[in-house]
């Protein structure tokens, strides 16, 4: 036995530091649940998860702009609604004023209900906005710039975009319906019926983009989804894994405790020789 240099004790020393920096470690993981606490503990792994965090936030707001479009395409489906019920009531009016029965106070009655229904089709294309956005009111001021992108990714170029169109009466068409003579009536059925179409057409172009935002939306979701299962594959902490290795750690720093107890005593009995 040496007394200069008690390298058992000092061995023994570095090993319940070593066991103590393991338990403390161990511990962090369990009070935060995250296997990754700082770069020291996983550099690669910290710098994969923290990509994959902004990702999925990325994508969590995405499914959020693609709700707030599909929110805004249904508002513009609603309103185009509106004017098509519009439209079926100047079929009925026109159908009516064809009719050679109608006397010229009766068609002038007529021409002031189809004026009056011609001011409700403005009233809807060119008020009808979704957070001041005017979807029916294309070529406006109001309206520019006549479309609207919608997010619906975390990338570039992962977007969505929305055209507005132009539902006035004019642009329909009907503003130049007549209902002064049967002939003049007869060819405005036909007016009405095509600006009916018009409003259909657009109605399905709406419904096919709101179909593509409502795909978009579930596709971040999922994706989302995933991405944070692998991220929390990554970055958090197998708690019953954890549980385990944080016992076997205290029973180690105990075992080192008492073992370095031992070899310092071991010192103190050589003095008991000596005296």
């Amino acid at each position: 036995m040496v007394v200069n240099h008690n390298m058992a004790a000092i061995c023994q020393s570095r090993q319940l530091r070593y066991n103590v920096k393991k338990m403390e470690d161990s511990s962090k993981k369990l009070s935060t649940g995250y296997r990754i606490i700082s770069a020291n503990d996983d550099a690669v792994g910290l710098q994969i998860s923290e990509k994959m965090r902004n990702q999925i936030k990325g994508l969590d707001k995405a499914s959020r702009n693609s709700q707030d479009g599909i929110s805004m395409l249904q508002t513009a489906d609603a309103a185009l609604q509106e004017t098509q019920d519009v439209l079926d009531r100047m079929v009925e009016l026109t159908t009516q004023a064809a009719n050679d029965i109608n006397t010229d106070a009766d068609r002038d009655a007529i021409k002031d209900e189809i004026d009056q229904l011609n001011q409700e089709i403005d009233r809807i294309a060119y008020t009808t906005n979704f957070n001041q956005q005017y979807m029916l009111a294309e070529g406006t001021p109001q309206a520019r710039p006549g479309y609207y992108q919608i997010q619906t990714g975390s990338l570039a170029r992962q977007s969505v975009k929305i055209r507005f169109v132009n539902a006035s009466k004019e642009s329909l068409g009907v503003d130049k319906v007549d209902v002064s003579s049967h002939q003049a009536a007869a060819k405005s059925i036909s007016t009405v019926q095509d600006a009916i179409e018009k409003a259909a057409l657009w109605r399905d172009e709406f419904g096919g983009q709101l179909e593509q935002l409502q795909h978009a939306a579930t596709n971040a979701d999922y994706t989302s989804q995933n991405t944070q299962t692998s991220e929390s594959n990554i970055r958090d902490t197998e708690m019953n894994m954890e549980l385990v290795l944080h016992s076997t750690n205290r029973i180690l720093v105990s075992a080192s405790q008492s073992i370095l107890a031992q070899y310092n005593n071991d010192a103190k009995a050589v003095l008991e020789v000596l005296k």
